[in-house]
């Protein structure tokens, strides 16, 4: 079975129209099995109002509220997703850790995806505050492997 999971990062729901940027993404998103939010959402109800979509695992970032594990930690950390490991970090770490599919990050609000010594990374760019706005979702198959789109918003 394919799992799709939703990439978003720098919301800045404090500093957005967030009710407007939410349904842009919804839409963008389109069905997901889980969302993937890399840091600076800014407020916890923006969390709440991204499980309407699907269920939420993010990372925090300096100005984002106190960590709420399991949904809100500090980072990075690995991510658990039907057997397979996702690294979830809200800078781009300097190296990918050991076994994971996929390595997911913000902090730069510019969308990018690549593929180094065989792990996806990919920084889904910003919903909110970012001239070319983005979001992205990561596709795992059954062997494991991971691929993603950049949408553009």
């Amino acid at each position: 079975m394919t799992t799709r999971i939703g990439l978003v990062a720098d919301s800045h729901s404090d500093l957005c129209d967030w009710p407007a940027v939410l349904e842009t993404v919804r839409a963008a998103l389109g069905p997901v099995d889980l969302v993937l939010h890399c840091g600076d959402i800014t407020a916890s109800e923006a969390l709440d109002d991204l499980e309407t979509i699907a269920p939420v695992r993010a990372t925090r970032s300096e100005g984002d509220p106190p960590a709420a594990p399991p949904r809100l930690v500090e980072g990075p950390t690995v991510v658990d997703v039907g057997g397979r490991a996702i690294a979830l970090a809200f800078a781009r770490p300097d190296a990918a850790p050991d076994g994971v599919a996929a390595v997911v990050f913000g902090g730069t609000h510019a969308a990018s995806v690549e593929t180094i010594d065989g792990v996806l990374w990919v920084n889904p760019g910003s919903p909110s505050l970012s001239k070319a706005r983005s979001v992205a979702v990561l596709t795992l198959d059954d062997d494991g492997r991971a691929q993603a789109d950049v949408i553009a918003l």
